[in-house]
């Protein structure tokens, strides 16, 4: 298994049931999500993945690829990638991608998290007003999701500006029965030839889990956020059935790829 030819293809609609559902059991083990989980409103991130996932395949600034077993035919895992600042005829497509699929507007990311949480509040969503935000708050979950909400339109609007020309990752999952294969860094190199090629670099908001297959792939660490996750804990961790558990700090990472031919 571990030498099978592995192809990169586009993605399609029919490949969203089998991606979102191991997507879903990827992160089964990631300790934000599992504290998701616990909410008023329980987060499903394979019932996530089957919403989102239409949207990023008829967005036209998102290349959504995944990484077929040549033999089986099964997908091994997929990388979704956004672009920003380019037009539309110098986005690479893998394969033949359907016009009548991808939507002409040119949304997605969430509408880029909410258009960069609303320009960060109109140029001042700082720190002092993602605390404001989380204390009127009085589910330890929507406190936790305001934090990081907040965080990522703040690292969004200092990354990439109106005017900027880059990449984002999106999304990047491999298969839980097919890791170790090289399967992320051959779905991440499509991403850092690309940015070569393009002049242009890329940027990355990491969970734990993902920080060395970026690392391998050239990305490098520019900033953090060290959640404290007890504090937003309406219950113990799997883990810890006695109650006396605690989740500990999870540290999400931002990782930016600069591109060879303008490496700085």
């Amino acid at each position: 298994m571990a030498n099978a030819s592995i192809s990169l293809q586009p993605a399609t609609l029919a490949d969203v049931p089998e991606m979102a559902r191991f997507a879903g059991r990827a992160f089964d083990t990631d300790r934000h999500t599992q504290l998701k989980e616990l909410g008023k409103v329980p987060y499903n991130h394979e019932k996530g993945s089957l919403e989102g996932f239409p949207e990023y395949l008829a967005n036209w600034k998102c290349v959504f690829t995944k990484a077929v077993d040549d033999e089986t035919g099964e997908i091994l895992g997929f990388s979704i990638w956004g672009f920003r600042g380019l037009t539309r005829e110098e986005i690479p497509r893998l394969g033949n991608v359907s016009e009548e699929n991808v939507n002409s507007k040119g949304h997605g990311f969430r509408d880029e998290v909410a258009k960069q949480k609303e320009t960060s509040r109109t140029t001042g969503f700082g720190r002092d007003e993602i605390l404001k935000e989380e204390q009127t708050e009085d589910d330890p979950l929507k406190r936790l999701a305001a934090l990081t909400d907040g965080n990522m339109a703040e690292w969004m609007q200092k990354l990439m500006p109106e005017g900027t020309r880059c990449m984002y990752v999106v999304g990047l999952t491999v298969n839980p029965e097919h890791q170790r294969r090289g399967i992320a860094s051959k779905l991440l190199k499509w991403g850092t030839d690309t940015a070569d090629a393009k002049g242009i670099f890329i940027w990355v908001h990491s969970s734990e889990a993902g920080v060395a297959a970026y690392s391998k792939a050239g990305f490098e660490p520019i900033g953090t956020l060290d959640v404290d996750l007890d504090e937003y804990a309406p219950g113990p961790p799997p883990e810890a059935p006695d109650g006396n558990g605690k989740w500990g700090h999870y540290i999400f990472t931002w990782m930016k790829y600069f591109p060879k031919s303008v490496a700085m």
